[in-house]
């Protein structure tokens, strides 16, 4: 039989292994509280990338060092791709790529060799060419800077709009199209490459495509999987939510929304993954939450990030939805 000494030890021993696993629990619970907070998306360099002014559409080199993105005017009747280097650890200052600023230039987007920057732009096709639609075009990137802009073929480039190209390590080029045989408003096509050229585009099917719209595809380099922008979905949040959809044995797994953390009640769209898979980059023009009373309060926000122009945000990878 215990002694009474041994059984108030005993209770005093139980008692600090609970307190210890009710510590440890609440510890836990903190950090993962913590953990989840970190993982909201925030915006990408404020006051460099994401200012008061219009950013949208970034791309980030294979090597990380090396960004471009476009810079819009309020009205949008001036579209114009930069491009930042990054020496160390420091990003420098942003300038117009020798390419951009005659025409309307967004959406750069480098294959998955850093060799070519893929975009779109308003520019003609050719001499005769009035249309003023976008179209996909595509630069080298040379040891002294960039190559003369190139037009895809009319295979891809037609009297409609094409957007936001994205290419994966086979070559395919995925992007934005209002065509004939659309499943909706807009779809998201892609086009085999076979000996250097592009086949005839083929719409998504429905695990992407919907009877609304669907623009803005990043594609995953190995095509895992794809994220892409729609709207009027019902399980929308508002003017245009991210979605992710996961490639399995080959076949394309429904689309899955990127929830309330990452979508908004703004437009949220223009996705982008690092090369290294780690941080996800997306465009939108939510508001901050900040009010302003007086004059001074909403010049200083209207001079700001989050003002309801397009920023660009991020958030690690890892945060998005898995299949």
């Amino acid at each position: 039989m215990k002694s009474t000494t041994t059984t108030y030890r005993m209770k005093i021993e139980y008692s600090s292994v609970e307190w210890l696993k009710y510590g440890l629990a609440s510890l836990a619970l903190l950090f993962s509280t913590l953990d989840l907070a970190a993982q909201d998306p925030s915006l990408f360099l404020p006051g460099k990338v994401s200012t008061q002014y219009k950013e949208r559409d970034m791309t980030i080199s294979p090597n990380g060092n090396h960004l471009l993105y476009s810079i819009h005017s309020y009205n949008d009747d001036a579209r114009i791709i930069v491009e930042i280097m990054k020496k160390g650890e420091k990003w420098g200052e942003a300038q117009e790529v020798s390419f951009s600023g005659q025409y309307k230039d967004i959406e750069p987007m480098f294959s998955p060799d850093g060799k070519r920057l893929f975009f779109a732009s308003d520019r003609p096709m050719n001499i005769e060419d009035e249309s003023k639609d976008y179209n996909i075009w595509y630069v080298d990137k040379l040891k002294t800077g960039w190559g003369s802009p190139v037009a895809l073929d009319t295979l891809i480039n037609t009297n409609g709009e094409e957007f936001f190209p994205s290419v994966s390590n086979s070559g395919t080029l995925y992007f934005t199209a209002t065509r004939s045989d659309s499943k909706g408003k807009e779809d998201i096509y892609y086009s085999l490459l076979k000996e250097g050229k592009y086949e005839s585009p083929i719409s998504m099917d429905s695990a992407v495509n919907s009877e609304t719209y669907e623009f803005n595809a990043f594609i995953d380099p190995d095509e895992r999987f794809i994220v892409f922008s729609s709207y009027k979905r019902t399980d929308g949040l508002g003017g245009g939510d991210l979605y992710i959809a996961y490639q399995s044995n080959g076949t394309w797994q429904p689309a899955i929304p990127l929830g309330e953390k990452i979508n908004s009640s703004k437009l949220d769209y223009c996705p982008f993954v690092s090369a290294d898979g780690k941080t996800f980059y997306f465009t939108s023009n939510r508001k901050s939450k900040k009010a302003a009373a007086t004059i001074g309060e909403l010049r200083s926000l209207m001079d700001s990030p989050g003002n309801g122009f397009d920023d660009i945000y991020s958030i690690p990878f890892d945060a998005l939805p898995k299949q």
